[in-house]
């Protein structure tokens, strides 16, 4: 919400859903149903993915590799991988 410069108001327009429900979800007391994670999603503009806590970027287009917890066999091959793409540019 605060991405998007809205409020808790401004969300329940934009989804349908309860502010009171919209404000369980904020504080962690209630987990929303997938459903409402869709309606939240379109209303924030966002991938319902990230806003469940996946590793993709907000509009779901790019999955995120945190390179710190690859095996260094992994590092290599993502190294080479992206090495492969530059010389295809070239």
């Amino acid at each position: 919400m605060e991405v998007r410069g809205m409020t808790a108001a401004d969300l329940c327009r934009k989804s349908g859903i309860a502010k009171s429900l919209i404000s369980r979800y904020i504080h962690g007391t209630v987990e929303p149903k997938q459903s409402n994670i869709y309606d939240l999603a379109v209303a924030l503009n966002v991938s319902p993915a990230w806003l469940m806590g996946f590793n993709v970027t907000m509009d779901g287009n790019e999955v995120l590799i945190d390179v710190d917890k690859l095996s260094d066999v992994n590092k290599e091959k993502l190294k080479a991988y992206y090495q492969a793409l530059i010389d295809s540019q070239e």
